[in-house]
Order: structure tokens, then sequence, then C-alpha cells
């Protein structure tokens, strides 16, 4: 065997300029299937973790009526509708784990040692949503529901503006300002430090970086308690989220009027969906790969077809002196497998080097900013990436292979 490997690469070394070029070939293929499977796999994880997180028991609650557009049905999203007191009525289902009001608040100044800051979305909401969506601490406590009924000003901030407002410190016990209301500062207490969760998250619920208790800041404004809110976030028992919605839909049937009717949308399925654009992209990239190896394998038959005609006399001394068609066929399959195991090697090495930026781009124009991070190479497709080169190569050496063993000895000899 390491003769014949031997042997393998002493016939490369005589063509240098023709092998580099076929392993450059090659090269391409690979780290473009690299790329395109890492990003497939990469994009693919990040949506297993939040459904590995959640399952299927978490829906979004709101009171829509049907309207037709372009001759399709479809559910129109009304005005806030839900009360504070609809949660107790949730809590009365069988199926309903958890009830939780999540309002969100665009672009809040806030006052840190007397240094303001815009925090892009910050959020009040009832002391369920902690367990609900599996709220990771890093530091602190979440806020209880007696902080939330006597409307306590104190405030949850995210590791993320953690780290920035309070640099090498920790953030519990210190005061924030919210500073944007016109009548003066309100201040609020840091109880807690939390981890931000997956931005994908913020197709269903939006990504916040300050909680407060519900309620909180417009109590302290003396703004109508009676405020309404738009959405209700509900947990079920596991796989009974179909059921739950049902049961929501009866105990809060004195909120859908008319022709509103309480509708649930399922965190499952904005997944599922985001699942199917994924595998889209990845179908319709994975041509532009397919193209590529195709390319690369073409590439192997052509140098094989004239290292075969090249060396017609060398392979009919070969026969002549004993060796078998099987030798010859060997011979020829280990040269296409040295173009494929050197081009996968240049391959990858370019796609470990290049992977994450690449893959950072085209989540960013092609799929959804919320994927965030996807990573660089993935083990998997670096396997399958070689797997495939390896597989292609063989099959298109096949040719050759077969015509060289086919080669009479003294019809050989005399072309030679």
């Amino acid at each position: 065997m390491l003769e014949t490997l031997k042997f393998t690469f002493r016939i490369i070394k005589k063509r240098p300029l023709r092998s580099l070029l076929t392993i450059l070939q090659v090269g391409l293929g690979v780290w473009i299937v690299a790329v395109i499977l890492s990003l497939n796999f990469g994009a693919t994880g990040r949506l297993d973790a939040v459904e590995n997180a959640y399952g299927n028991s978490l829906a979004k609650l709101s009171v829509s009526r049907s309207e037709e557009f372009g001759g399709e049905r479809m559910m129109v999203r009304t005005a806030s509708a839900f009360r504070y007191e609809d949660l107790a009525k949730l809590r009365q289902s069988e199926y309903i784990d958890q009830a939780f009001v999540f309002q969100d608040m665009w672009m809040q100044r806030i006052l840190v040692d007397g240094t303001a800051y815009s925090i892009q979305t910050v959020a009040e909401t009832t002391s369920e949503y902690a367990e609900a969506m599996g709220l990771e601490l890093v530091e602190g406590q979440f806020f209880t529901r007696a902080d939330e009924e006597q409307k306590n000003r104190v405030v949850l901030v995210s590791e993320v503006i953690a780290k920035q407002l309070f640099p090498n410190q920790s953030a519990v016990g210190k005061i924030i300002d919210l500073g944007n209301f016109g009548e003066g500062n309100m201040e609020f207490e840091v109880i807690g430090v939390y981890k931000q969760q997956s931005p994908l998250l913020s197709f269903f619920i939006s990504e916040v970086y300050l909680i407060f208790p519900l309620g909180t800041t417009r109590a302290w404004l003396s703004l109508d308690s009676e405020f309404g809110y738009q959405n209700i976030y509900i947990k079920s028992k596991p796989g009974r989220i179909y059921e739950a919605v049902q049961d929501a839909r009866t105990l809060l049937a004195d909120r859908a009027l008319d022709d509103l009717e309480v509708d649930g949308q399922y965190l499952h399925e904005a997944n599922r969906w985001m699942a199917e654009q994924v595998a889209t992209i990845s179908f319709f990239m994975g041509a532009f790969a397919f193209i590529a190896v195709l390319v690369s394998a073409i590439g192997i038959l052509s140098i094989m077809l004239v290292s075969v005609v090249e060396r017609t006399r060398e392979i009919g001394l070969r026969q002549a002196l004993g060796a078998s068609k099987a030798s010859i066929i060997g011979q020829i399959l280990n040269e296409s497998l040295a173009f494929s195991l050197g081009g996968s090697v240049l391959g990858l090495v370019v796609a470990a080097l290049t992977a994450r930026r690449l893959l950072s781009a085209i989540v960013e124009e092609m799929m959804y900013s919320q994927f965030g991070d996807v990573g660089g190479l993935h083990p998997l497709a670096a396997v399958l990436a070689v797997v495939v080169a390896v597989a292609m190569g063989q099959l298109f050496g096949l040719y050759p292979a077969w015509q060289a063993a086919k080669l009479a000895p003294v019809d050989a000899l005399r072309e030679g």
C-alpha cells in the first residue's frame, strides 16, 4: 500500500502545474460545500436550541378580526383589548401553567451617575415572565408579585447593559433614573442582571435590555390604571398549547365582541416557518455547491483521461509484467483519491479561515439578523464536504480507470 502511494505521488509530481490546478478546483468545490452546509447546520442549530428550550408550549394571544385581502382571509390585530385581571382568568385553565403581560417600550432615556443613555427597547412585565421564558439570572433576583402589585421601583438589566453601565462591578443595588417622561426623573433600583435571550425569540417576543414590573412607570406618573394590553402570553403544560389557546378563547370571550375573536400565535410555528426559510435558502445555495462539486469532479475526470493517454506505454508495460486489471484500476483511482484529498485539505483550511465572516454576511443579507452568530466551519459540514469530494472523485475516476484496464498490452505498447 505504501509503495502504491509513493508511486501515485511520483506520478503527480511529474505534472505539478496540472496537478495543482486540479487540487485548486477540488478545493474550491469543498470550500463552497463546507460553507453552505455550515450555514444550514448553524442556523438550524440555533432554531433547535429555541425549540428545545421552549418546546410546543408558548403562544401569544391577541384580539383580532378576520378580513379579506386579495381574496384571502387574514387575521388583523386590533387595538389593546386585554386587561390585567384577564391573567387571573387564564390561570383557571387546567392547560395553562403561566400567563403574563409583556409590554415593550422603544427608545427610553436613562440616567446613570449623571450620564444619559438611550436604550432601544425596555419592557414592563409580570412576575410570571421569568419562569415562563426560562430567564437566566447572572446575579440578583427577579421581582415578585408583591413588587408588581405595590408598584415598587425596581428594575432588572441585561448582562450586556450591566457591563456597559457598571463595568467591573456588581450592578445590583445601583440606581437607574428613567428620565424621558417630562415630569422629573424616577429612580429605580437594580435588583438583578439577566442573560440576554436568543435573538430568534424577537420574532415572537421583543428582545429588551431593561425589565420593569408591570405598570410601575404608569403608577408613578399617575397615568390611567385601566391601560389595555395588546397581547397576553401563555405557557401551557408540555404539548398542550392548542388546548390552552382554546381555553383562553372561552375564558376571555368577553374581550371578543362583534366580529372580533381571541387569536393565538404559536412560537413553534414561527420556528417552523423560519426553518422552512433556512431550508429554501440552503437548497438554492446548495445548487451552486453541487455545480462546484460537479465541475471539480469533471476536472478530475479530464485530467485522469489525459493521464491515461499519456501513460499508455507505461500501462502496457505493467500489464506485460503481470499487473492485473484490478491493480491498474486501483492505481488510477489512487491518483483520483490523492487529488480529492489534497483539494479537501485546501478547501477546509480556507473554509476554517473564512467561514465565520462569510456566514455572518450571508445571514445579514439573505436571512435574518436575529440568527446572530451561526458559528464558523461546522465539524459535520467538514466531514460531509470531504466525503462528497472523495465520492465524486472516485466516481468520476472510474471511467478513466476502466479505460486504462481495458488496454491490451500489445496495443498499449504499440500506441506508446
